[in-house]
């Protein structure tokens, strides 16, 4: 696909968003995990089909160029109206709403509340249940300053994924780090992200959550995934009919970045069967 377009969507809080192939037959709105942002997409832009696919990547608050929020509000609830929010001022007809990670989550507390607004939605490698250890991970990145660079190729050099592990391209995870970065007052460089957003938690009983949903929903997990574990995935995508499930083989968690192919290939084939 060519570079995106970037437009905003004017409210509060101000959200920020790329869109790929305006001409697209199908629409799909794309969420992002935390700390991450709209770019964190292209490597799905360029695998999917681009006369089938019209592609709507946001920033959520707090992440990339949309509006921070103070007092800090970065529940999944508060994405999900985001994302209600922008679904209606942009005049969408019954998208198919994708999130990863944290944007998975996103999706499915939205899929719950605003269901009415998509056709269907797809969650990829999202936490389905925690752990006490995850848990106090969470709790600690809450915690956590934030980093400041001295200068542009130190905060590229040093970037890194949580968790870092996946077969992603080099050249990927460099396109990705240039484009989380901004410069600060003094010109330095930090992360594109509003720290705040970290909440201690997930924010959601994701399980309660997939048992609720009334539109077709795909749960995608990574095969090596540490976060969405098989036992728990299985159970939920059992709690419901309207829940489907596939596996990326052999994949981590970053599955847009790791396997883009098989990712586009498994939204083509899901969306097949929404009509």
């Amino acid at each position: 696909m060519s570079v995106p377009r970037s437009h905003f969507i004017e409210g509060a809080p101000r959200l920020h968003y790329l869109e790929w192939n305006p001409h697209g037959r199908e629409t799909l709105v794309l969420l992002h995990g935390n700390s991450a942002n709209a770019w964190w997409w292209q490597p799905l832009a360029d695998a999917i089909d681009n006369t089938q696919f019209r592609l709507l990547a946001l920033d959520q608050r707090g992440h990339g160029d949309s509006e921070w929020v103070r007092p800090p509000a970065y529940t999944p609830d508060d994405y999900a109206h985001d994302l209600s929010r922008f679904i209606q001022a942009s005049r969408l007809d019954r998208p198919i709403v994708v999130g990863h990670s944290m944007g998975g989550i996103s999706v499915l507390a939205f899929a719950e509340q605003f269901g009415h607004l998509a056709r269907a939605a797809i969650a990829i490698d999202v936490a389905v249940s925690s752990t006490p250890r995850r848990d106090r991970f969470l709790i600690r990145l809450k915690k956590l300053p934030t980093v400041i660079y001295p200068d542009r190729a130190t905060a590229i050099q040093r970037f890194r994924l949580m968790p870092d592990e996946g077969a992603i391209p080099p050249a990927v995870l460099t396109k990705i780090a240039e484009r989380s970065l901004e410069r600060t007052a003094d010109g330095r460089y930090t992360l594109k992200f509003d720290r705040a957003s970290f909440i201690g938690s997930d924010g959601l009983d994701v399980r309660a959550a997939i048992k609720r949903i009334a539109i077709p929903t795909l749960l995608v997990r990574a095969e090596m995934s540490r976060i969405m574990t098989a036992e728990a995935t299985a159970g939920a995508a059992e709690s419901n009919p309207l829940i489907r499930l596939t596996v990326i083989p052999r994949a981590f968690h970053h599955v847009p970045l790791e396997c883009p192919a098989l990712l586009a290939r498994a939204i083509v084939e899901f969306a097949a069967t929404v009509g």
